[in-house]
C-alpha cells in the first residue's frame, strides 16, 4: 500500500510554470489507459491530479528508500539494491516515468544502474520526465513537487543544508540515459532544465 504524505514540513515553497510537464501531458490520451511510475514522494494532491486520467500509478519514494538501504547494506552492489527497491513484474511496462529532480542526487554509476533497471519496464515511446539543476549547490535532499495543474507546480525545499550538484550537461545525459533521447527540454528562470526523454529501442548496451 502506498502511504500518502498528508503533512510535509518544508522551508520554502515556490510555485512555477512547468513547460516540460505540460508537454508531457500532451502525449496522454483520454481514450486509453496509461501506466505511470513516480519515483518521488507519494502525495495526495498528485494522486488526485492523475485521477482525471485513465491511468494506473505506481509510486516509490526512491531516494529515501535507496539511501536507507545503502546505509544498512554498505557492501551490497548498487544494482542489487536498486533492483530490490523496484519489485516490478517483468510483464509490466510504463508509459511515463517521473524522476523529478532525483537524477541530481545520483552519481554517474548510480544513474547508469537506475536507467538500466528502468529500461526493463519501457517500451518504444515511454517518456521520462527529469529536472536537472545547473546550480553549483543543491539542497541536501530532493525537493518535493506538488502538481497543481497542467503547467502549475509547487517546488518545496525541506532543508537549508546543501550539497554539490553534479551539474549534468546534455552530453552527459545523452551518454548516461541511453537509449532515451531528448524529446523536449526547457530552461527555466530558476536555473532548472526540464527534460522529457523518449525511449527509442528495446535493448541497452552495457
Amino acid at each position: 500500500m502506498t502511504r500518502i504524505a498528508s503533512q510535509n514540513f518544508h522551508l520554502e515553497s515556490i510555485e512555477y510554470k512547468s513547460l516540460g510537464f505540460n508537454t508531457l501531458l500532451d502525449f496522454l490520451r483520454m481514450d486509453g489507459k496509461h501506466s505511470i511510475l513516480d519515483l518521488g514522494q507519494a502525495l495526495g494532491v498528485n494522486v488526485d491530479f492523475w485521477s482525471q486520467f485513465p491511468c494506473r500509478i505506481y509510486i516509490e519514494d526512491f531516494y529515501r528508500s535507496y539511501r536507507e538501504a545503502a546505509g544498512s547494506s554498505p557492501v551490497a552492489s548498487k544494482e542489487s539494491l536498486i533492483s530490490a527497491l523496484l519489485p516490478i513484474g517483468a510483464g509490466t511496462s510504463f508509459d511515463i516515468i517521473l524522476t523529478w529532480d532525483l537524477l541530481n542526487y545520483l552519481n554517474q554509476e548510480e544513474l547508469d544502474v537506475l536507467i538500466r533497471c528502468l529500461t526493463r519496464w519501457c517500451r518504444p515511446g515511454t517518456l521520462l520526465f527529469a529536472l536537472i539543476s545547473s546550480h553549483a549547490q543543491i539542497p541536501e535532499e530532493p525537493n518535493t513537487f506538488r502538481i497543481l495543474g497542467r503547467e502549475r507546480m509547487i517546488c518545496e525545499t525541506h532543508t537549508q543544508r546543501t550539497r554539490p550538484s553534479p551539474r549534468y550537461h546534455p552530453k552527459d545525459l545523452a551518454r548516461l540515459l541511453t537509449p532515451f533521447e531528448v524529446s523536449s527540454s526547457f530552461l527555466l528562470r530558476n536555473g532548472i532544465r526540464e527534460y522529457v526523454f523518449a525511449y527509442k529501442c528495446a535493448a541497452r548496451s552495457s
